[in-house]
Order: C-alpha cells, then sequence, then structure tokens
C-alpha cells in the first residue's frame, strides 16, 4: 500500500518523526519528566483492556512545545480471534510489531504484517483479527491543538 493517506500537515511531521527517530528533549515540555517522576511512586497495572479481545499497556505521553501536538503511545497485545470495535477518539498510526492481522476499517478489510503501518482517523469502526497465536502492535494517538 502506498503512503498516499499522509498528506496532512500532521501525518507529514509524523512521518517526519518515524524517519529522524524520537524527538529531542527540547521539544518536550517538562510537564512530562514530571508526570513521569510522580508515576514512578504509584503502581500502574501493566495492562488493561481496550475492547474486547484486545489489552493495552499505560500510555507514554509526549507533549511536544514546538507544535499543538501530543502523542500518547501504547502497546496493544491479542491472542487469536477477533476484537469487537476499537474506539479512534483521534487519528491513530497503528504499526504491526509482531504477527500478522487483518484490520477491518469502517467495514474495508485490509491484512497488515510485521512492519507494516496505516492510520484510523478520527471516529471511525474499527476491528482486528488476528488468525495467529499472538499479535502486538503499537498504537500512536495523535492528538491535535492544545490540551
Amino acid at each position: 500500500m502506498s503512503l498516499e493517506f499522509i498528506r496532512t500537515r500532521s501525518g507529514q511531521l509524523l512521518i517526519g518523526l518515524l524517519v529522524l527517530g524520537p524527538p529531542s528533549s527540547h521539544l518536550l515540555s517538562q510537564e512530562s519528566s514530571q508526570v513521569g517522576q510522580k508515576d514512578q511512586n504509584r503502581q500502574v497495572p501493566p495492562y488493561e483492556p481496550l475492547a474486547k479481545g484486545v489489552v493495552s499497556s499505560a500510555p507514554f505521553q509526549v507533549q511536544f512545545k514546538s507544535a499543538a501536538l501530543r502523542l500518547e503511545i501504547r502497546n496493544l497485545i491479542m491472542g487469536r480471534g477477533e476484537t469487537e470495535s476499537i474506539p479512534a477518539p483521534t487519528r491513530i498510526l497503528l504499526e504491526v510489531r509482531q504477527g500478522a492481522v487483518t484490520a477491518t476499517i469502517n467495514r474495508e478489510k485490509q491484512s497488515w504484517s510485521q512492519g507494516d503501518f496505516w492510520v484510523v482517523d478520527k471516529g471511525s469502526s474499527f476491528t482486528i483479527q488476528n488468525s495467529g497465536e499472538v499479535a502486538v502492535l503499537r498504537a500512536t494517538y495523535i492528538l491535535e491543538g492544545s490540551r
């Protein structure tokens, strides 16, 4: 599949981030490090249900100083089967980290294997089907605008 779907300014920024690696520390707010220090003192469950059939790690949040953009990065893990509908409260960039899945987005099916990326637009309805043992996805929630 081509990357035609990434034509927006934020999509270009996101592709730049993927190519260049993680943002340097001067782009991140000091808030992130302060929150991180507070979070070390409390117990956070490692995974919680996102939808029936898939669990999510706690989000790692990145707030940009130079743009009204925040990322929430989560790992999604699922066994064999199909999930119920997964909410897309914002645009989500998904990457298959392990396994292979078939995603149904707004009734359109597309298969993805390890290393593949795709985008689910805000408000879309989507499910994931895994015919293998375990699938691991990296979900990057893209929150545009001010908090």
